[in-house]
């Protein structure tokens, strides 16, 4: 069933960018998608977090639940796409999911168990995939000069760092998984009014089947079901499942051929066999892991 779960979070996750597309388009900003994100989810899981208990965080405890919440909650999401602000979104797609199970792998040999390291090989061909899909699809781009493109990567890797940082404490304190996800979606609600302090209703102007769009997807998927499924899959794995997220620019091209016509290229086929190697070998045998 982990792998199951990280395979659906993959897709989710994956497809992100392209269902981005049409907010971007309809001149929406990250500022908006972020409270669309957080405000849905927030209500969404505020009954179970008071029926869990507000005053001991859902049974986290306040301590470690506001330092997952600082790692995946908007300050997250906003290092994440702010990014972009100097970099293409290509170098996101490569940097993120590349660094994410890397950085994930060195922490859990610093901070967990035996078990929960990733194997070096078959992280080597994780990353190995990725590179060969999105460095494919660089080339293949038309040439564009971006001299700042380092502040950018920078927040990609920091975004990574976040990421995996969150993977590897919610493992090495065992938490509950639902009670994390209610934590965070709740705890981000306070982006509420900062939103709105800051940009006032400019929101309440754009096309309301984009805001609907953006609310189901961003607020239900994204940051309930699919972090919720990630959550399960890393009780039930360990850091291993934090490798899924090599699958994301896998997913996000292959949907970009089916949405937006692309063609199939030789680096996605080669990238594919690679991911699928990496993915075999990492989960075949625990007893197997350096």
């Amino acid at each position: 069933m982990g792998i199951l779960y990280g395979l659906v979070v993959a897709i989710i996750w994956g497809a992100q960018p392209v269902v981005a597309t049409f907010a971007y388009r309809a001149s929406l900003t990250i500022l908006d998608l972020t409270l669309l994100r957080f405000t849905v989810s927030g209500l969404v899981m505020l009954p179970l977090f008071l029926k869990r208990g507000a005053w001991n965080a859902a049974g986290v405890g306040w301590p470690r639940a506001l330092v997952l919440l600082l790692l995946a909650g908007p300050l997250y999401n906003m290092v994440l796409v702010g990014g972009l602000r100097w970099a293409p979104a290509s170098h996101c797609s490569l940097i993120y999911p590349a660094f994410t199970p890397l950085f994930t792998s060195i922490l859990a040999r610093l901070m967990l168990d035996r078990q929960d390291r990733i194997p070096l090989f078959g992280l080597g061909l994780l990353v190995l995939g990725v590179l060969v899909v999105k460095i494919g699809s660089v080339l293949q781009a038309p040439a564009q000069v971006y001299t700042d493109a380092w502040r950018g990567d920078l927040l990609f890797m920091l975004a990574a760092l976040m990421w995996s940082f969150y993977t590897v404490l919610m493992r090495r304190w065992n938490t509950d998984p639902l009670s994390v996800v209610s934590v965070i979606q709740v705890g981000a609600l306070l982006y509420v009014p900062v939103y709105f302090l800051f940009e006032g209703g400019v929101l309440f102007h754009r096309d309301l089947g984009t805001i609907l769009l953006q609310a189901g997807y961003q607020g239900l998927l994204v940051s309930v079901i699919s972090v919720l499924l990630f959550n399960f899959a890393v009780k039930q794995m360990g850091a291993k499942a934090s490798m899924f997220t090599a699958l994301m620019p896998l997913v996000g091209v292959s949907l970009a051929i089916l949405v937006l016509g692309e063609s199939m290229s030789l680096s996605l086929l080669a990238g594919a066999l690679l991911i699928s190697g990496g993915l075999f070998l990492s989960l075949k045998n625990p007893g197997n892991q350096r």
